[in-house]
C-alpha cells in the first residue's frame, strides 16, 4: 500500500476501465429489443469482467449526439473500453464504421464487438 496524499492511499490495484457501451435504435426496433439489447450487452460485458459505465442510445432524431458525448467520454488517458452490438451501429455518422473503430483504437480505447444482442 502507498500513501499518495494526505487523504488518499494506494492499494497497488489498478483502477476499473472506464467502459461505455452504444447502441444506435434503428426504424423498426421496439422497447422491448432495446431492452434486450441493453441486457445483452451488459451481460456481454459482465463475462467479461467488466462493468458498464454507461449506455449511449443513438436516437433517429439526434444523429450523432449520443456518439459525441461518448466519444468526449472516452477521450483521455486510463483504461477505457467501448462496446458495440456489431460495426453496422457505427453507420450514417458521416464516416464510414472502420473510421471511427481506427480513431478509437488509435487514442487507447479497447474496441470490443458483443454480436447479435438485439
Amino acid at each position: 500500500m502507498t500513501i499518495l496524499a494526505e487523504n488518499s492511499v494506494s492499494t497497488g490495484q489498478k483502477p476499473a476501465p472506464y467502459v461505455a457501451a452504444y447502441i444506435r435504435r434503428h426504424v423498426l426496433m421496439t422497447p422491448r429489443e432495446m431492452a434486450q439489447a441493453q441486457q445483452g450487452i451488459i451481460a456481454f460485458a459482465r463475462a467479461r469482467g467488466l462493468e458498464i459505465a454507461e449506455i449511449f442510445v443513438e436516437e433517429l432524431e439526434t444523429v450523432p449526439d449520443a456518439f459525441a458525448r461518448m466519444a468526449e467520454k472516452l477521450h483521455g488517458t486510463g483504461e477505457r473500453v467501448v462496446i458495440l452490438p456489431g460495426v453496422h451501429h457505427l453507420a450514417g455518422l458521416g464516416s464510414p464504421p472502420l473510421v471511427a473503430l481506427q480513431a478509437f483504437t488509435a487514442d487507447g480505447v479497447q474496441v470490443l464487438i458483443a454480436g447479435h444482442v438485439e
